[in-house]
């Protein structure tokens, strides 16, 4: 029987779509309130609630390497031959192991701030270490010893910000945040200290703290010598105040064009205030005079019938 449901549910949507797409845009709408007159009704709050996940997944609410963009990101970007990447906020691996298959030729120079999820990090890319740099620190705005915020039921509930494991561990159903010291240092002291002069992709998935990370890189960003950055973006923002029209101010000064990552690309565009929705997970800026890899990487705008 569920599968039944299952199936008689699949074609019941398939039906609506292709009748809401015949529909003018005004009688869409009007469908719509009319399907939810009584919100209380068991019957619209379920609607509700696909509506909700299928919008979720429209405008893609995906946090998963393989399908939410960045592994197909990467590959697009083999042609242009990148040799050095760098990932802050490693957590177990799973970027790296995608930017180490994709673009077998780059180096990548990994941060993940907490040891255990670390060693983790290393079990999993263990046979591709060759051209991976695994630091047991974490990056920011400053160096020296930060408070850490973890719970040991999730190990991507991580963060220098105590209101983003706060989130995730309601919102995920845990119970326990527990407070450790690790370790920070800016990206370009790191860059100094390692003798990197240009960096290809920064990526920066911290769990609240991309803002600080970003700041590190001043003196990198003031030289030129980042072409790209991957950073994620969402619900945690509303936390930190650091809401993404800070980000696209920051990389419009910088001389980049930024857009939002889709599988299907990423939709450079100027930033308007209907941007900032918190649906993350993902946006990429990258140097406006790289119009290569910009054409390369561009798909169009997501809109919403009017």
């Amino acid at each position: 029987m569920p599968n039944l449901t299952r199936m008689a549910a699949a074609g019941a949507a398939t039906l609506l779509k292709k009748l809401i797409a015949r529909l003018e845009p005004g009688d869409a709408s009007s469908l719509a309130r009319s399907l939810m007159t009584n919100r209380f009704d068991g019957a619209s709050r379920a609607m509700a609630f696909f509506c909700e996940q299928a919008t979720h997944s429209w405008r893609n609410r995906r946090y998963e390497v393989d399908q939410n963009g960045e592994a197909a990101l990467l590959a697009r970007l083999r042609p242009f031959a990148p040799k050095l990447l760098i990932d802050v906020g490693g957590n177990i691996g799973d970027w790296s192991i995608a930017a180490r298959d994709a673009l077998p030729d780059a180096t990548i120079h990994a941060f993940e701030i907490a040891e255990s999820t670390a060693a983790i990090f290393q079990r999993n890319a263990a046979p591709l270490m060759d051209r991976i740099v695994l630091n047991i620190m974490g990056l920011g705005d400053r160096e020296g010893e930060i408070a850490l915020f973890l719970t040991p039921e999730n190990n991507t509930a991580a963060s220098t910000v105590r209101n983003a494991v706060d989130y995730a561990v309601a919102s995920q159903g845990m119970r326990e945040v527990v407070e450790i010291k690790g370790r920070i240092i800016t990206g370009d002291s790191y860059l100094r200290q390692q003798g990197i002069n240009h960096v290809d992709l920064l990526k920066i998935d911290v769990e609240g703290g991309e803002w600080s990370v970003l700041t590190g890189f001043r003196e990198t960003f003031a030289r030129g010598a980042i072409d790209m950055v991957q950073f994620e973006y969402g619900a945690l923002n509303l936390s930190t105040r650091e809401f993404l029209g800070d980000f696209f101010k920051f990389f419009t000064d910088q001389g980049f064009v930024t857009g939002k990552l889709y599988p299907e690309g990423v939709a450079f565009k100027s930033y308007d205030l209907s941007d900032e929705d918190f649906c993350g997970p993902n946006y990429v800026a990258c140097k406006a005079e790289r119009r290569d890899i910009i054409e390369a990487l561009r798909c169009p705008v997501l809109t919403v019938l009017s």
